[in-house]
């Protein structure tokens, strides 16, 4: 935290505090050079070049310029170097170090340096003591800058622009696909290796930017990053395309991915063996990548074709990233200018269109659930309805009679139930056939629930028997209603040559040690006595 403030707080000092002013210099242009090699004699050295202009086999050398007192308050020299130890010393006296003379495991890394000259009041000589890890970083200086201590700030905050626009947009697409990783397992693997290539391009962001080395000073850690990623990346983008593709477009992507695989592994040898083999072998990668992209566009062209929604909108990245690839490559070996700032980056706002085409397709997926669940449900409901229903009498079957009584005394409220049966039932079936039965139960259970009232249930216990359920009902008000339905029985017409009638049972419900199988017994003991008593009359309990 302590550093990330100290970070904060220059880029504001870099920004708003105004230049100070003190005494400082100028460097000349008579560059020369001394090695082991040059017998003690200084020779001219060709500053600025991309490569060593020191010939021969040389590690380690002296550079000296001179340097005249000439400019007010431009006093700190800022230059960037790869794979090098550096010593400045100015009239005799050491002024900054850093590094180690020798060789080091994976080498010294990239680092730039910030430098504040003393004063001093008459021409003199600025001296560079540097060590390579390989002759042809040797004496190479990337920027070589004298300005003041603000504006040297506010040019290493401008060079990383590309990075800051980018990082934020890198890392809220792996926080959107690690969502997706835990909501989407049938795209698992898809979504396993697209968050691990945000999570790359994240890392590979943060290491080519300048800032890092106010978070953590490691050039070795971060130029190893930087380069190695590089050869990662392709690996990873085309095993996403594996992934989006149908199986038999796949193959030639995943040659293509082992291709890139082995090149990565090839330069990562070279690099641990001690041949700079990550930056020897880039012009090989940029070739590759510009070879086989273009097999692996014919295939998700072919794929578009197909309707595969997902290879569209990765085919917008691709090509974007892999064109900023290849211009990145153009412009690092053609040197266009002295700090090389990679474009790649900003290739991350392309895949934002992967992304869209990702949360399109939840949002699809999701209704489609929806829609489906909705259809479910009605479904579900409908069986149960009728799973519940009597189909003959349109009344609910004693099954649900016996759930929907269990439901009424779980809520503690009073009811009272009345249990129908008809009279001499079988004789009717006997005399007239079954399919005359089935008419008087029709019509029967047509005229009971004409006389109910809303809140009241009607049930068909079984056979010719009927239960109604009366919510709040006393006994007396349970007697009156099973009478005048009993009342209507008798006066209704079923046949014309035989009267109908119904005996009926009514028993209530008491509230404390009262019980479901309680109430029953007692409404089936009400019944069984208006039938012994003679029938076609109402009995409570």
């Amino acid at each position: 935290m302590k550093r990330i403030f100290a970070v904060i707080v220059l880029c504001l000092f870099s920004v708003f505090l105004p230049e100070l002013r003190c005494e400082a210099v100028v460097i000349g242009n008579d560059w020369q050079y001394l090695t082991a090699d040059s017998q003690g004699k200084w020779k001219y050295f060709d500053f600025g070049k991309f490569q060593s202009p020191i010939p021969g086999n040389n590690h380690e050398a002296w550079l000296e310029v001179s340097m005249m007192p000439t400019e007010p308050w431009e006093n700190t020299l800022l230059f960037s170097i790869d794979g090098q130890a550096v010593e400045v010393f100015v009239d005799g006296s050491k002024i900054y170090a850093d590094g180690e003379f020798g060789p080091q495991f994976l080498g010294h890394g990239k680092k730039w340096h910030m430098v504040e000259i003393p004063y001093v009041s008459h021409e003199t000589m600025l001296l560079f003591h540097l060590y390579a890890d390989h002759p042809h970083q040797l004496g190479v200086f990337k920027n070589f800058i004298v300005d003041t201590q603000q504006e040297q700030a506010r040019r290493i905050f401008a060079v990383d622009f590309p990075y800051i626009v980018a990082l934020p947009v890198a890392v809220l697409l792996s926080m959107v696909t690690l969502m997706y990783l835990f909501n989407r397992p049938e795209h698992r693997r898809m979504n396993i290796r697209l968050l691990l290539l945000m999570l790359l391009m994240t890392l590979w962001t943060v290491s080519l930017s300048n800032v890092k080395q106010f978070l953590w000073n490691a050039p070795v850690v971060w130029r190893f990053l930087e380069n190695f990623l590089c050869y990662i990346m392709p690996v990873i983008a085309n095993s996403v395309i594996v992934e989006i593709l149908e199986e038999d477009l796949q193959l030639t992507v995943k040659r293509a991915v082992k291709a890139y695989g082995f090149l990565a592994a090839f330069a990562l040898l070279l690099e641990l063996a001690g041949y700079d083999g990550l930056v020897v072998c880039r012009q090989i990668l940029y070739a590759t990548v510009l070879c086989l992209q273009v097999f692996v566009f014919r295939n998700m062209w072919e794929s578009i074709k197909r309707g595969n929604i997902y290879a569209r909108f990765a085919l917008i990245p691709m090509i974007v990233m892999g064109g900023l690839g290849i211009a990145d490559g153009v412009l690092l070996y053609l040197h266009f200018w002295q700090w090389h700032v990679y474009l790649l980056p900003l290739g991350i706002y392309a895949c934002i269109s992967f992304v869209v085409c990702m949360v399109r397709e939840q949002v699809i997926r999701e209704r489609d659930l929806e829609a489906h669940a909705e259809e479910l449900t009605a479904e579900i409901a409908t069986a149960m309805a009728k799973a519940e229903m009597d189909e003959l009498t349109g009344c609910r079957n004693r099954g649900a009679f016996e759930e929907f009584i269990r439901q009424k005394i779980l809520k503690g409220k009073a009811f009272a139930l009345i249990m129908l049966d008809i009279d001499y039932f079988k004789n009717i079936n006997d005399t007239y056939g079954h399919e005359a039965g089935d008419r008087v139960l029709y019509h029967f259970s047509e005229l009971v629930r004409s006389q109910l009232e809303q809140p009241q249930e009607f049930f068909r216990w079984g056979g010719e028997e009927f239960v109604i359920y009366c919510p709040g009902y006393s006994q007396e008000q349970a007697c009156a209603l099973a009478e005048k339905i009993r009342h209507q029985v008798e006066i209704h017409q079923f046949f014309r040559n035989q009267q109908i009638t119904v005996s009926a049972g009514v028993a209530k419900w008491y509230e404390g040690n009262d019980s479901q199988v309680g109430i029953f017994r007692r409404m089936d003991d009400a019944l069984y006595a208006a039938k012994c008593n003679g029938r076609n009359q109402v009995v409570m309990e």
